[in-house]
């Protein structure tokens, strides 16, 4: 017999999750690249649970406005299957598939949302009202597209500007003042920086005079100069 479950309609504009694990639903991987020509690519659903999973699955336009994020509906990537029954302790390959030619001078940034879903025909399902979401970054691009960052202060935050045609990922931020101390922004993941685009990091400690700050992008270390905005 085939079970019905609710279909949650994902909103244009989210709050990501931090992790790739919520519950007993794993992602691999955490995250995903391919070329301007590569027709298709996987992604494993695990659920680590002894019971059913119902997920939806979207594929959404990923850009940054004024240090936000902006998920938006696209046309270049389509999800198969958009949605799933996972067993328990099971897993399910899910495929992304190219709809139209994405070539461009600038890489293109997607995020796929993982919504998992009630089963209305469970006493359980039905109780349940929020569930988990994860947010998997998906970029389309060249191998020669790359960052080309510069840092700001503005009043409480650091602004990372992003001027190059490909995506930076920022890991374990810290600014540094004139005595190179080292103070923290942010430990672990900070953040992505798209390209023509910036990232917000928000600060509490202005202990110092901040001169520079460093951070890990793509895997190598980074020190930029702090420029006050004019």
């Amino acid at each position: 017999m085939i079970k019905r479950f609710a279909v949650l309609i994902v909103p244009v504009l989210l709050t990501l999750a931090p992790s790739l694990m919520a519950g007993q639903l794993t992602v691999a991987p955490i995250r995903l690249n391919m070329s301007p020509t590569q027709p298709n690519a996987t992604f494993t659903l695990t659920n680590g649970s002894n019971e059913d999973g119902f997920y939806q699955l979207q594929l959404f336009a990923w850009e940054q406005e004024g240090g936000e994020t902006q998920l938006k509906r696209q046309q270049d990537l389509v999800i198969t299957p958009p949605v799933t029954m996972i067993p328990g302790n099971s897993d399910q390959i899910v495929r992304v598939v190219r709809q139209r030619p994405t070539d461009s001078e600038k890489e293109k940034s997607y995020r796929l949302i993982i919504s998992e879903v009630p089963d209305t025909e469970s006493e359980r399902g039905a109780q349940l009202k929020v569930l988990l979401r994860l947010s998997v970054p998906v970029f389309v691009g060249d191998k020669s597209q790359t960052h080309a960052l510069s840092v700001t202060r503005q009043q409480g935050r650091f602004v990372i500007h992003n001027g190059g045609n490909g995506h930076a990922r920022l890991v374990d931020a810290y600014w540094l003042d004139n005595q190179q101390q080292r103070h923290i922004i942010h430990k672990g993941l900070a953040g992505y920086v798209l390209p023509d685009s910036e990232l917000w990091l928000d600060t509490d400690d202005f202990s110092g005079q901040p001169v520079a700050v460093t951070f890990t992008a793509n895997g190598k270390s980074l020190t930029l100069p702090v420029e006050e905005e004019k």
